[in-house]
């Protein structure tokens, strides 16, 4: 996707709250069929990774593959990723349920779900996740996942601004455009809340990092 295209989805979004644009499975979210019917699907096949191919672009297979890895120089094929997140699957937890608790039409191609999840042990987490309209067909393209912690370093990189958000046992990684709102108000010590997807389309680094989506200040 073109940097300034979501660019312009992002500020849609930042300007969004979940008051306004928050909806649950229970009060009948109004999500057009054809976007629902990929939904369900997609969730219907949760656990058999490989189920969902056909709603799924090659981006969204490279986030998962490289989030579940967690090595940027593992250079295999689309087919050889889904099959090793299909192995790993099979050791790892049930999906119990989940609620749709956010929808935001932000393009005529694109739209973002926020989704409240539970697992078979219990464990509780939520994500937002994109999905585009390619050649006609509507595909989950991005996952969007959350961070909280303490910003202990930022920096710039060309255009961009980089966030070492958590602390000294373990943190992450997330950059933002230079000229976004984002990057002039956050600063070193202050606690936030992150919401970005892993980048696999840019050129391969040595170090896996998010863009972000959405931050805000934690009080």
């Amino acid at each position: 996707m073109q940097v300034s295209v979501w660019k312009s989805w992002f500020h849609k979004i930042k300007l969004s709250g979940r008051t306004d644009h928050g909806i649950s499975v229970e009060s009948g979210p109004v999500i057009p069929d054809e976007i629902r019917k990929v939904i369900e699907q997609f969730f219907k096949t949760y656990n058999h990774f490989k189920g969902a191919r056909d709603i799924q672009t090659d981006t969204f297979i490279r986030e998962v593959f490289y989030a579940t890895r967690q090595d940027p120089k593992d250079q295999r094929s689309i087919g050889e990723m889904e099959s090793y997140i299909q192995s790993k699957n099979v050791h790892r937890l049930r999906l119990k349920s989940h609620v749709i608790d956010e929808y935001l039409r932000i393009g005529e191609k694109v739209c973002m779900i926020g989704v409240t999840r539970e697992f078979s042990n219990g464990h509780r987490n939520r994500v937002l996740y994109f999905i585009v309209n390619e050649e006609g067909a509507w595909r989950f393209h991005h996952i969007v996942r959350s961070h909280h912690g303490k910003i202990i370093e930022k920096f710039h990189v060309k255009e961009q601004v980089g966030f070492v958000v958590g602390d000294e046992g373990a943190a992450l990684l997330f950059l933002t455009h230079a000229d976004s709102t984002d990057a002039s108000t956050y600063m070193i010590g202050d606690f936030v809340h992150m919401e970005g997807y892993l980048e696999v389309e840019q050129e391969i680094s040595a170090q896996l990092y998010y863009r972000v989506v959405r931050m805000n200040r934690v009080h």
